[in-house]
């Protein structure tokens, strides 16, 4: 698509156009030339400048994993049961791999679900919603992390 526009330009000039091959062969030359030369030249020059990858709706996400999951802990932090610990223990090493991966999540089967961690997930949405809200996230981050809290609940 790129050159596209500069060879239709070139080729609706009429045949009498003064010199009309000229300005096919630069068209054509100038087309193919630049995708080449920035065909190859693009991964050295990114070497070259040390740019990385950045992935934004990645690092969105794990963003808002990391407060849905502190937003989790609050919400049962005064509860001294057994379960409740138990559920403090995989929250915080949720929240560890959270701010670590910022491609991680966690496997549908490795969380049953009972009613202290509905609770826990509840906060965690709540938390989130209030990011898209304030349009800390998106929407396509939002909707990750909601599918998310949605298996697990």
């Amino acid at each position: 698509m790129r050159g596209i526009v500069t060879l239709a330009a070139a080729f609706a000039l009429p045949e009498s156009f003064p010199y009309h091959d000229l300005m096919l062969l630069t068209a054509f030359a100038v087309v193919l030339g630049s995708l080449v030369i920035q065909g190859l030249t693009l991964r050295p020059l990114i070497s070259a400048l040390r740019l990385k990858d950045q992935n934004p709706l990645a690092s969105e996400i794990a963003r808002a994993r990391a407060i849905a999951y502190r937003a989790a802990l609050d919400e049962i932090d005064g509860d001294p049961s057994e379960e409740a610990e138990i559920l403090r223990l995989e929250y915080r090493a949720l929240l560890m791999r959270a701010e670590s991966d910022p491609d991680g999540g966690v496997a549908t089967g490795e969380l049953p679900a009972d009613p202290l961690r509905r609770r826990a997930i509840s906060a965690a949405r709540r938390s989130i919603l209030k990011l898209r809200q304030s349009e800390e996230i998106g929407d396509d981050a939002f909707h990750r992390l909601e599918e998310e809290f949605d298996w697990r609940s």
